[in-house]
């Protein structure tokens, strides 16, 4: 069997308008909150097999929005549009929405919710219970994370939670700038000239403008056109509050939305554009994008180095590495996992085939569970994206696992660009 036969086993790779405007959610780009199914399908290992090693990199938590002063911002757009009798009932409304917000948010940009913690220590637990002979009552497990408060924090809420679970387990952690170097090697003057390449920016240029029609939304709130004429970039307004209100979901001990002020085929559209710059910016987008995944080769090699010191006993049972959504989502790519690595040209299908909340949803994870048998028989490997087993484009008998010997050649070919 191949592993490109695992999409029969992966009832959700294929994205469809329905699904998102089903739940209007999934709209919400990277902010989605984190889900897990609970009829996730695990295949038994081959016979005799048991786990013994786990290899993780996950992305922090929910979080607040990256920027609290834009809350601010549009408060003051707004408080200023009502001084001047120029919004509608709903646009009072609105203000109020985010005098109220600003409230919460102020001075904690990008900071980590209570839903980020619980997010962490929910996917200790379960590792814990479903791989026991791994967490045994002296298991080690080694932590690492980047110097962000937000990954730091998730770290530790992950740990918190093992060791609740397990009080006698040995356990690491540490942040550093140092590790910066495999967590988070990303080249932004590469980014930088990839967003800026002409074919790209004519191709989503043209995307966005199809897709983004601002004109019903501001005419809901503003009700004076020489104010909007004067005081407002509609477009830029309507993308704005477009991400505003995904980061929303994140903050569960708000009960406000802001999703209610768009129809669903506005979210639909703004998710689409949104997606489709993901997939430039960090993804594997053909145009501009496809030597992006290969940033993460320092990454991906430092993940095999502690698998092979661990297979050896050399190091923890359970390697844990907390980054963040564009290494994932790059690293994921580099390593073909099912659906993240995908070459698509034509951005009204791309949706279909390459999905960001499906990806990089907050909390995002991809585990390498590793199995050995007594005897000679080779190490296997399965893996877990969002804790959902998956493929990548390799032979193997005993899907979802692999002879790791085999996936180790196929990564160095792979980085290697034979």
């Amino acid at each position: 069997m191949y592993a490109f036969l695992s999409s029969l086993f992966i009832l959700d790779a294929q994205t469809t308008k329905e699904e998102i405007l089903a739940d209007v959610n999934k709209a919400g780009s990277n902010y989605y909150v984190y889900t897990v199914d609970s009829d996730n399908v695990r295949t038994q290992a081959p016979k005799g097999y048991k786990p013994f090693y786990i290899s993780h990199y996950g992305r922090h938590g929910s979080r607040y929005y990256i920027s609290d002063l834009d809350f601010k911002k549009i408060y003051d757009l707004l408080d200023e549009a009502s001084k001047a009798k120029s919004l509608t009932l709903l646009g009072e409304d609105v203000k109020s929405r985010f005098f109220a917000l600003w409230q919460d948010v102020e001075n904690k940009a990008s900071d980590l919710t209570s839903l980020g913690m619980r997010q962490h220590a929910g996917i200790a637990e379960r590792m814990y219970r479903e791989y026991p002979t791994v967490f045994t009552k002296n298991a080690y497990v080694d932590a690492c994370s980047t110097t962000k408060p937000r990954c730091v924090l998730s770290m530790s809420s992950f740990l918190m939670r093992l060791k609740e679970l397990n009080p006698k387990m040995n356990v690491t952690m540490n942040a550093s700038h140092s590790y910066e170097s495999f967590l988070t090697p990303e080249n932004e003057e590469a980014r930088d000239a990839r967003m800026k390449d002409s074919l790209w920016n004519k191709k989503f240029g043209q995307f966005h403008y199809e897709h983004i029609h601002p004109e019903r939304l501001v005419a809901s709130l503003f009700s004076n056109p020489q104010f909007v004429d004067k005081h407002i970039d509609k477009v830029s307004f309507m993308r704005k509050l477009y991400d505003i209100s995904c980061s929303l979901q994140g903050l569960e001990h708000l009960d406000i939305t802001l999703t209610d002020l768009f129809t669903k085929e506005e979210l639909f559209d703004n998710w689409q554009v949104q997606n489709a710059w993901w997939y430039a910016f960090a993804g594997p987008n053909p145009i501009c994008g496809k030597d992006t995944p290969y940033e993460l080769a320092p990454l991906l090699s430092k993940i095999i180095e502690d698998a092979q010191s661990a297979i050896k006993g050399e190091t923890p049972q359970v390697s844990l590495r907390f980054g963040h959504d564009i290494p994932l989502m790059g690293l994921l790519a580099l390593m073909r996992i099912d659906n993240c690595y995908v070459e698509e040209t034509n951005l009204e299908v791309l949706y279909k085939k390459w999905c960001d909340f499906k990806i990089i949803p907050m909390a995002s994870n991809i585990q390498m569970v590793f199995y050995k048998s007594k005897g000679e028989n080779p190490v296997l490997v399965k893996f877990l994206l969002n804790e959902k087993e998956v493929g990548i484009p390799l032979e193997t008998a005993t899907f979802p696992y692999y002879k790791w010997d085999d996936v180790v050649a196929y990564y160095a070919s792979i980085m290697g660009r034979n």
